[in-house]
């Protein structure tokens, strides 16, 4: 009975000392010492190092040596040298002083030289031979080759070769330059191109409330096309984006059996697709905004969608105010049996504060289409009914009649970025113009408007923005005072930080904002990922209001700065910035705080 009693004692004498380690002596990870690079190097150390993990100084436990291998060797096919061997001898956490050692033998270095094809009857050589990336004489790598193969494939896979197998390879040395340690080798494509496969019946599984068609006008194939594969992947991303299903998954029968005409199944689930959104928020540290709306995404089935709801907007302080817009909204997807979408929307703004007052209620007819991948094209007319009233840079009161108005207007987007709400890749480009009052009555005025985003990804974790915006309203006729409602403000967080909201442009007599009819402006921001979840944003912003092109100067444009934090959630970045404004006029100001969900641009 002794032996266990005094086992016990020895397991908890050994417990406690463990939990007093800390206290004698806390562990410490190994580090690399030193890299040793044996061989013919021909890059740097860091370059051929990059993205494996390893430097001087690291924890030992941060990589292994499989890692180290296969990024040091990556990076040495990526940059021509296909026939390289890496070996690494990696140390035991116990050595004192760990070394790790990388022998390299990188052999000559690999440039395109012909190109041939096998197996190719269908498609002109010529036309693929273009699409190789490369010319000969520059650096082969993996990617170019892949790169290649890739787009092979997909052009088969345009035409219904579903069934396609390309195989690009890198052939031996065509003849090798001693003096220079280069090869020229050859890139050999072999195609088996199999059968034709065109598209059979299409049916619609998992449907309840919405009906197959909605589905089905989607795809943009019809009964005896030729299967394009390419087309059938983006009619995937378009059911998608219908906001009706939570899942989509297209099967084909008969194209593993051989068959030359495929039946296509789309499998779908729907989702809850009801809406109640309900949002509050800030624009400045002296104004809110609410807002309600309700949405239906599927009337009838036909997924015609409806919303209804509105936002209040509230100032405060001396030159406070209300906002209120109400409105009713109601889409028809398919206009006319046509790819054509139509919007109609009814609405009505109450818009007072000190200097600026209007009231209007009307309706809107839009009407838009994809006429091509990414780029919308839309075109509408409004009628509506209003009145304002407005003090001027002088002091003099303006005050208007209530005044039935027309307009017609039609705008271009172009829009590559991605992901939707936190792009980190592609460029948005749109135009816009209008026209009110003219022949078509009531208040006259041109509008034109354009804005250019870019965003692009430099590095892992380091996203560089851009956005750079203009606009101008020239009234003509008997109008000279253009609606507040339609007049330019900036100022703020989405706009220029550094300033409160609409701080920037011409003011009343009390300093109150009264917006411009010509509008510049300009931001940059560089986007870094930190940890997880967490980021940092550095920011730079400028921007100036006019009342007319002549008055456009350097010394009133707005300028601001600043830094910020940027937290990922499902619903895009939550963004804190801090901005100051550094201006021609005042020097630096004090500096202002913005909290807001999703990028500034």
């Amino acid at each position: 009975m002794k032996e266990p009693l005094l086992s016990a004692r020895f397991a908890l004498f050994f417990f406690l000392a463990l939990l007093n380690l800390p206290a004698v002596g806390a562990y410490v990870e190994p580090e690399v010492d030193s890299i040793a690079v044996e061989g013919t190097l021909p890059v740097s150390v860091g370059d051929l190092l990059d993205g494996t993990g390893l430097r001087e100084g690291a924890s030992l436990f941060s990589t292994t040596k499989s890692e180290v291998y296969k990024g040091a060797l990556e990076n040495l096919r990526s940059r021509g040298y296909l026939d390289a061997r890496v070996e690494v001898e990696w140390p035991n956490w116990y050595d004192p002083e760990p070394l790790v050692v990388i022998d390299v033998d990188p052999g000559p270095q690999c440039l395109a030289g012909g190109l041939v094809f096998k197996g190719v009857d269908v498609l002109d050589t010529r036309r693929l031979a273009r699409m190789f990336p490369l010319r000969a004489g520059e650096v082969l790598s993996p990617e170019a080759v892949q790169g290649f193969e890739d787009r092979v494939t997909r052009m088969y896979r345009e035409r219904g070769y579903a069934r396609v197998r390309a195989n690009v390879t890198v052939l031996a040395g065509d003849s090798s330059l001693a003096d220079t340690g280069t090869m020229h080798r050859t890139v050999e494509c072999v195609v088996e191109e199999d059968e034709r496969v065109y598209l059979g019946e299409v049916r619609v599984e998992g449907t309840e409330t919405v009906r197959d068609k909605v589905v089905r006008r989607e795809i943009p194939l019809c009964r005896g096309d030729s299967l394009n594969m390419t087309l059938l992947r983006e009619a995937v991303s378009d059911i998608y984006r219908l906001r009706l299903f939570r899942e989509v998954r297209f099967g084909y029968e008969g194209l593993s059996e051989g068959r030359d005409t495929v039946d296509l199944v789309v499998r779908v689930t729907e989702r809850d697709y009801h809406e109640l959104d309900v949002g509050v928020g800030y624009l400045s540290p002296a104004a809110v905004i609410t807002s309600l709306y309700w949405r239906h995404p599927n009337l009838w089935g036909n997924n015609q969608r409806l919303r209804i709801g509105g936002t209040y907007k509230r100032y405060f302080g001396s030159g406070g105010g209300d906002v209120f817009e109400p409105e009713l909204t109601y889409v028809e997807p398919w206009f006319i049996s046509t790819r054509w979408e139509a919007t109609l929307r009814f609405s009505y703004t109450y818009f007072q504060l000190p200097s600026l007052e209007e009231r209007k209620y009307g309706g809107e007819l839009e009407i838009e289409r994809e006429i091509a991948r990414d780029l919308d094209y839309s075109i509408g007319y409004s009628l509506e009914r209003g009145r304002h009233r407005t003090i001027t840079e002088s002091g003099e009161e303006d005050v208007s009649d209530w005044t039935t108005s027309s307009k017609v207007f039609s705008g271009i987007v172009y829009d590559t970025r991605e992901p939707l709400l936190d792009p980190v890749r592609g460029e948005m480009a749109s135009f816009g113009a209008m026209m009110s009052g003219g022949p078509l009555g009531g208040r006259s005025f041109y509008k034109f408007e354009a804005e250019f985003r870019y965003v692009k990804g430099i590095a892992e974790g380091l996203v560089v923005a851009w956005r750079l915006r203009s606009g101008v309203i020239h009234p003509f006729g008997d109008t000279e005072v253009v609606p507040p409602t339609e007049r330019y403000y900036l100022g703020g967080g989405s706009t220029v930080r550094g300033y409160g909201f609409r701080d920037i442009g011409p003011e009343d007599g009390e300093g109150n904002p009264i917006g411009g009819k010509v509008m510049n402006l300009g931001n940059a921001e560089v986007r870094i990922g930190l940890w997880g979840i967490l980021g940092a944003a550095v920011f730079v912003d400028a921007g100036g209001l006019w009342q007319s092109i002549y008055d456009v100067t350097a010394g009133s444009t707005g300028f601001g700065t600043g830094m910020g934090l940027r937290i990922a959630t499902p619903f895009g970045p939550l963004r804190l910035d801090y901005g100051f404004a550094p201006t021609w006029r005042e020097g630096f100001r004090r500096g202002r705080v913005y909290v807001a969900l999703g990028h500034a641009f």
